[in-house]
């Protein structure tokens, strides 16, 4: 191992190569692409369908239950869940996690075509999606102008496709704006006189508007191809189409119907700080860098609205600027790091060239490993960040343990060449030792499956880069400028004369005498040690228990959402008015507010039904409100209570895609479906006076009245009338439908023909709705059947094929596990009818566990791999043992700070008690091996123990000093997105504080212990053989 000896002799072989490392590791960290998360893949899918004008029941019928069916078969499949609400069906397919997602995308496709043909005729094609977290809209922006209607064919013609012609840009969707439509409205009267239907004379229509080609014609030397062009040109053409009737003749459209150019009626609508406007998502392609899209949108948008006097926008929501922030800040905290590192190295050493030697180091170190994450394609975003601003403290250890090597060699005499050879021999198996237990404990987490893997595996990855990264630079270059830069003949050159004379110095320090006179102690009555590991074991568990947990620190995105759901049938008018009512409320009441904005309607999404609508209120930035997000979004909750005639939930939700379900999430299963949802809403009323709880709802809501027409077979069959006949004609007078597209002036118009309006206000008008009868003349609706109302749900829920309600809700202070064990005794006591099934759903509390079972056992299988690397480097079954014992209070006692700081256990915390698994080991490995050392030469235990502790203070502290500095901008940073790495900073700070006192203290008692627990053990087996001995010596003498 000739490692640093080379790397010396080649000096500038070794300068050139890091020069480059440096060179490339810059270049890769500016063309790094920037994100909020790692890339994650849900493994979740969904099938959706509409097919306009059917209730809930029948589009569990007809559409959901055939869609489920076809996705019932697929490999992978965990759950599967339904939603059928009026006019839309929703399958949501949930795989288990490592389910190669593309290919269960393929064979779900192939499913649902075929199940295609099972589905209504009017039923929309069924879309198959995956859920990407990366398709958020990056920006949201407000259009504001003269007109909507100018607005909307400026937006659709002008602005989106200049947008979607961005390098990275997928999609870009508007709402808000109306559009044209020529409308046919019949005249019923008319139409009865010529025995017309509505359906009759838009298929007349589609078939009378139409190109058709023709094959071709031979003229001369020429081939022509022929086309039969029957297309309509203008609104005219529409007025004039001449419909056949059933009679014969003919008779023109605008004899019985008026045919007109309007607005159709708006699905959506949006406005900004009160002001009416359009809204436009950007949506990116998966994969590509999110900053530089949005910097390219907001730049094309302003170039298109300068040429246009009259257009404004408003930037409603940006991506990138969380991220641009969160990224400033992890980096501000990464240069925090090295420098409190360098300080404290200049404190220990007082030499300037050491100093110097590991500032050069540390950002060579960070360059490579920026260099690594290129070459392994990982994004920058909090998870890769955050594992460089934890590893920063801990990339120096490597080289604070060989530098301080070379210090003794050079202090006791030898020259620079053999010190720097020398003392970077000597360490080099314990460094890599080190290095090694360390990066066992990332790799169970970077490789356990599901969320946690998926999470953390790109932090893990970049730790390890570090770690190696670091381990090599400590090996070579760190000689190398131990040679070029250390004193040459300084303070540290004490004479080669008496070589014990350096020890009799350090020992005679005050500070190291003190230690020894504790340590003397600590040794002496062993039982001392033991009693202060329980303490600490004891208060760690007691705050642990107070501290509560959560699946992932809550992070402060400085918006609140407020989702307003209202009964099923609302006019979009009736929204817009709770929502005007919920902003006047919120301008009154939150002083923080920066933006408001709301949007009503289809368009958002095709998760949102019409009856949906939200209210999103943007704050001003942390810095500038005295209230976090979650504390507004509480006060806001209690002051839109009064508002009657809907439900209201108020959220603080920022972008983070980790949301694990609700808090509170029960689920009853059944097959009768009035009767669950009947229970479910008494148990609902009865979880929602529990304390703490807010928002219950459950999924059945309120049944809403709707228009039931009975056929009566016998009457309808003597005028040669059926069910689906009947069925047909009243959904073509009520609904009408698109006839077909005219094509005017470069844009396309809906035809849309619809029967009388009379019809639709009243039940007397819909019963006498004349039908004609296949047998002559027409009859109207009452004879063939009964008209009446009755009460149906909004939408019907299932969940692995069982109809299925769910009662969700929240809690005021966040404490999930809580409230969950509340309403669990709440149900063991309650009586539930026959065929009912309880279970919880997917809550907070369940992700919890989950979570910390999966880390737990990451934590058992770091633990083994450490024992494992010591074992093999010690050559012996119990050493690593007396090194492991720190492990208890180390792990416990990091968890000690996590209540008074006021942060939760979350999973970003039990990572960094896994991560201290392999480092507060580290600092033990060096005692350990150095008291062994000193007994080789020669020395009794007690005297060895004395004797080199002392002596290894100092890499101790520096090594520890190091890594907790480093900590200290991620512990205190109050910047955005530092809410996701503070319960790590705190638990690996008070971790390391710890066990560093420990590793002092505590290691050499438990040395002493089982190095004599060893002694007996031994003695014990010697001891019959010595006996036999005798034994024979004893019949010798006999003899």
């Amino acid at each position: 191992m000739k490692i640093a000896e080379n790397c010396i002799k080649h000096n500038v072989m070794t300068i050139l190569a890091y020069i480059l490392v440096v060179v490339f590791g810059f270049y890769c960290f500016q063309s790094l692409p920037l994100a909020l998360m790692p890339d994650m893949e849900l493994p979740v899918a969904i099938v959706y369908s509409t097919y306009s004008g059917a209730g809930p029941e029948d589009i569990e019928q007809q559409v959901t239950r055939p869609l489920e069916s076809a996705c019932a078969g697929l490999a992978g499949l965990e759950t599967l869940s339904s939603t059928s609400a009026e006019n839309m069906s929703m399958v949501i397919v949930q795989f288990a996690y490592g389910t190669n997602l593309d290919k269960a995308m393929t064979d779900m496709r192939d499913k649902v075509d075929q199940a295609k043909a099972l589905l209504p005729e009017d039923a929309t094609d069924p879309t198959v999606m995956s859920i990407d977290i990366d398709s958020m809209p990056v920006i949201m922006v407000a259009l504001r102008g003269n007109d909507l209607a100018s607005l909307q064919s400026m937006a659709e013609d002008e602005i989106a496709p200049a947008l979607e012609r961005l390098d990275g840009v997928a999609s870009v969707d508007i709402s808000g704006g109306y559009e044209n439509e020529v409308a046919v409205k019949t005249d019923a009267a008319r139409l009865k006189g010529y025995n017309l239907t509505v359906s009759s004379v838009a298929q007349q229509l589609g078939a009378d508007n139409m190109a058709v080609p023709g094959g071709e014609l031979d003229s001369g030397s020429q081939t022509l191809s022929v086309r039969t062009d029957g297309e309509y040109q203008s609104i005219e053409d529409v007025k004039n189409a001449l419909i056949s009737l059933p009679a014969g003749g003919t008779v023109r459209l605008n004899q019985i119907a008026d045919v007109s150019l309007q607005p159709k009626d708006r699905d959506a609508l949006a406005k900004v700080n009160g002001e009416e406007c359009l809204m436009l998502s950007v949506n990116k392609q998966s994969g590509s860098n999110t900053v530089e899209i949005a910097e390219r949108a907001k730049a094309q948008l302003d170039s298109l609205i300068e040429n246009n006097g009259a257009l404004e926008w408003d930037l409603v929501m940006d991506q990138s600027d969380y991220i641009n922030m969160t990224v400033d800040n992890a980096m501000s905290n990464i240069w925090m790091g090295v420098l409190f590192a360098a300080i404290v190295l200049l404190v220990f050493l007082r030499d300037f060239g050491a100093t110097l030697a590991i500032s050069i180091a540390m950002p060579c170190c960070i360059l490579f490993t920026f260099l690594l994450m290129f070459a392994l394609d990982i994004t920058l975003n909090i998870m890769s960040l955050g594992g460089i601003a934890l590893g920063v403290g801990m990339i120096v250890d490597n080289s604070i343990v060989v530098l301080e090597n070379v210090f003794h060699y050079r202090a006791d005499g030898y020259d620079r060449w053999d010190s720097c050879v020398k003392g970077t021999h000597e360490v080099v198996l314990s460094v890599t030792a080190s290095t090694l237990t360390t990066i066992a404990v990332f790799l169970p987490i970077g490789l356990s499956g599901g969320l946690t893997g998926m999470m953390f595996k790109e932090f893990c990855i970049t730790i390890v880069a570090l770690l190696a990264s670091s381990l090599l630079i400590s090996l070579t270059l760190v000689p190398l400028l131990c040679y070029i830069l250390l004193d040459r003949g300084g303070v540290h050159r004490l004479s080669a004369a008496a070589p014990g004379l350096r020890d009799q110095v350090i020992a005679d320090k005050p500070a190291i005498r003190l230690y020894k006179k504790v340590l003397k102690l600590f040794i002496t009555r062993r039982w001392i040690g033991i009693a202060v590991t329980v303490c600490i074991c004891v208060v760690s568990v007691v705050s642990i228990v107070a501290a509560g947990a959560e699946l992932i620190p809550e992070m402060d995105q400085g918006q609140v959402d407020v989702s307003v759901s209202m009964p099923s049938g609302s006019t979009m008018e009736e929204t817009a008015a709770i929502q005007d009512r919920i902003v006047t409320i919120a301008e009154q009441t939150v002083p923080e507010i920066d933006l408001i904005y709301y949007s009503t309607g289809s368009s958002t999404s095709i998760m949102s039904s019409a009856s949906g609508a939200s209210v999103t209120i943007m704050l001003k930035p942390v810095e500038e409100r005295d209230r976090s997000a979650a504390q507004i979004a509480a006060q806001l909750r209690r002051d839109l209570a009064d508002i009657a005639g809907c439900e209201i939930t108020v959220s603080d939700a920022g972008m983070m895609v980790m949301d694990s379900g609700s808090d509170i999430s029960v689920q009853l299963s059944g097959k009768d479906y009035d009767e669950l949802a009947k229970t479910a809403e008494d148990l609902a009323r009865k979880i929602e006076a529990l304390p703490d709880a807010v928002n219950v709802e459950s999924s059945a809501g309120d049944q809403v009245p709707r228009v039931a027409i009975k056929v009566n077979r016998e009457n309808a069959s003597r005028f040669g009338l059926t069910a689906a006949s009947i069925g047909s004609l009243v959904r073509g007078e009520l609904t009408g439908s698109v006839a077909t597209t005219l094509r005017m002036s470069g844009e396309e118009y809906d035809v849309t023909i619809s029967g009388d309006e009379t019809l639709t206000q009243d039940m007397d008008a819909l019963k006498s709705l004349q039908l004609p009868a296949p047998t002559g003349g027409t009859v109207p609706l009452s004879m063939v059947a009964d008209v009446y109302t009755e009460l149906s749900p909004q939408s019907i829920s299932r969940i692995n094929q069982y109809e299925t309600v769910t009662i969700t809700g929240e809690t005021e202070s966040g404490d999930s596990v809580n409230i969950m064990q509340q309403v669990n005794d709440l149900i063991a006591n309650y009586q539930m009818p026959e065929g009912i099934e309880v279970e919880n759903g997917d809550t907070s509390a369940s992700s919890i566990e989950e979570t910390t079972r999966s880390l737990m056992t990451a934590l058992m299988v770091a633990i083994l791999l450490v024992y494992f690397i010591l074992a093999s480097q010690f050559n012996s079954f119990v050493l690593p043992v007396a090194i492991m014992l720190i492990l208890p209070i180390g792990l416990l006692g990091s968890l000690m700070m996590l209540w008074p700081t006021g942060n939760k256990v979350s999973m970003v915390a039990l990572l960094a008690v896994i991560i201290l698994a392999g480092t507060v080991v580290n600092s033990s490995i060096v005692l350990i091996d150095y008291i062994l050392q000193r007994r080789e030469r020669g020395e009794d235990k007690q005297t060895a123990i004395l004797n080199a502790c002392p002596r290894r203070v100092r890499p101790v502290l520096m090594t520890a000093l190091t890594t907790i500095l480093g900590l200290v901008p991620m512990v205190f940073s109050g910047g955005e997105g530092s809410e996701m790495m503070k319960p790590m900073g705190v638990v690996m700070m008070t971790g390391m504080v710890i066990s560093t006192v420990a590793t002092l203290f505590i290691t050499p008692v438990y040395y002493s212990l089982t190095d004599g627990l060893t002694e007996r053990v031994k003695k014990r087996f010697q001891r019959p053989k010595k006996e036999r001995h005798w034994l024979k010596k004893l019949k010798k003498h006999g003899e």
